[in-house]
């Protein structure tokens, strides 16, 4: 049973012919997910292997960045402000930029914004040499990698649908969340070891010269490849109109207000759990910064694993209960974490939890490409992440406030709690959720 609220014609139809290194077979010819089909297709190839390269020098930073902060601060609170830096630019700015995603190229959006990224991480890089680094300059980087890295998440999804036939879609997101698992075990493995060792500086000049790897191999998709722009309509209706179209295709589905109304308080919780990673490590644990790199390596690693699994699955008419399935096991696996005062426990832990992450998250990119019309990717792309984000900035601030007047273990707890709860609730009162298929 379909579970959409408007015309199938007018929700199905796509503006951004699909079409790969060869023709791509038509929308009736139902076939198995295919990983290795999926990467026959050229423009969606040289995407990936950009995000692998530029993802490979995230995953380090992030390591160097965080213990920069706890280093230069001591202070668990403001890494819980810098954590919210991430996130505040792809939920202030969000709706905003998935209008010119829909409106401009989007390979050139992938390209110029690889390269704006680059240069202001080799400008960071210069500071620190310098010696001139502040919290304040820290937290104006974080605010403008943020907004970068919204933009290249909304363009991928945009994009990558228009140039991936529906049948691989689960693939296609599985490899994109693969590349990044990949890129986070071995990222945060040698971020951590080089952060104990040689300090901050080179796995951040590291990380700019990886951004503009990735533009370089971005260059390389032909020129007039389907799915780079969404052709502008002859009168256009205005930034506004755009805006609001958008929206109201999200109030329309019920499916997508539903999957909100879980987000806001899940994502709440998790984003705090993450900003928690590093004092956890510190203060719990007793680690230094390799052992903070190998936990978010071993999140990695399940969620390397649960990806190869929910990719090979056709979820037409199960994304729904991968979706649910997937959240309650977050909602264990932090419950564990609060309860682990050894290394062991908290590396099965983020293990179950990197797992959980993948079954969940796959599932929903997967849906939402599937029933969006191309030429509404960006907008109700970055729309949804926007408002199901909304609660994520205050996140990290909560934590970082609630470990500091509490402990860090407490936070865990709660939030595995909370989070197990109103994922059980949600299975039940939510069928539209539950049975959602495309």
């Amino acid at each position: 049973m379909s579970m959409r609220s408007e015309p199938p014609a007018a929700e199905g139809a796509r503006t951004d012919p699909p079409l790969g290194s060869s023709a791509l077979p038509p929308e009736g010819s139902k076939k198995a997910p295919s990983f290795r089909r999926t990467l026959s297709y050229r423009p969606f190839l040289l995407v990936w292997v950009a995000q692998l390269v530029s993802q490979s020098g995230d995953f380090i930073f992030a390591v160097a960045l965080l213990w920069l902060v706890l280093e230069l601060t001591g202070s668990v609170f403001a890494v819980g402000i810098v954590v919210t830096g991430t996130i505040l630019p792809a939920v202030v700015l969000g709706p905003f930029l998935g209008v010119y995603v829909d409106r401009w190229d989007r390979k050139r959006i992938l390209i110029a914004t690889n390269l704006v990224e680059g240069a202001v991480v080799a400008a960071l890089s210069g500071i620190i040499l310098a010696g001139r680094v502040s919290f304040d300059g820290l937290f104006g980087v974080v605010l403008v990698l943020g907004a970068g890295a919204a933009m290249v998440r909304f363009a991928t999804n945009a994009y990558v649908p228009a140039v991936v036939p529906k049948d691989d879609l689960p693939p296609a997101n599985s490899l994109l969340s693969m590349s990044g698992s990949l890129n986070q075990i071995v990222g945060l493995s040698i971020g951590g070891v080089f952060v104990a060792v040689l300090g901050v500086t080179l796995p951040i000049e590291y990380d700019a010269i990886s951004f503009f790897a990735a533009a370089v191999l971005l260059a390389f998709i032909p020129r007039g490849a389907p799915g780079s722009a969404t052709a502008p309509p002859t009168d256009p209706p205005g930034f506004r109109k755009e805006l609001a179209e958008g929206l109201q295709f999200i109030r329309r589905n019920r499916f997508l207000v539903e999957l909100m109304t879980i987000g806001v308080l899940v994502n709440f919780f998790g984003n705090g759990i993450f900003a928690l990673f590093a004092p956890y490590t510190a203060y719990v644990l007793h680690r230094g910064p390799a052992i903070y790199g190998f936990l978010g390596a071993s999140i990695a690693a399940g969620s390397f694993a649960g990806a190869v699994a929910i990719g090979r699955v056709d979820m037409h008419r199960t994304a729904g209960r991968y979706l649910f399935g997937g959240g309650s096991m977050i909602g264990v696996g932090v419950l564990l974490l609060g309860v682990a005062g050894t290394l062991p426990v908290a590396v099965v832990a983020t293990v179950v939890m990197g797992v959980a992450l993948a079954v969940t998250n796959i599932p929903i990119g997967v849906v939402i490409q599937a029933r969006v019309p191309g030429r509404l990717l960006g907008r109700v792309g970055a729309a949804f992440s926007a408002l199901i984000s909304a609660t994520s900035p205050a996140g990290p601030l909560f934590a970082g406030w609630l470990a500091a007047l509490w402990s860090i273990e407490g936070v865990f707890l709660l939030s595995g709690a909370v989070i197990t709860v109103v994922i059980v609730l949600s299975a039940l009162v939510m069928p539209t959720l539950r049975s959602v298929e495309y």
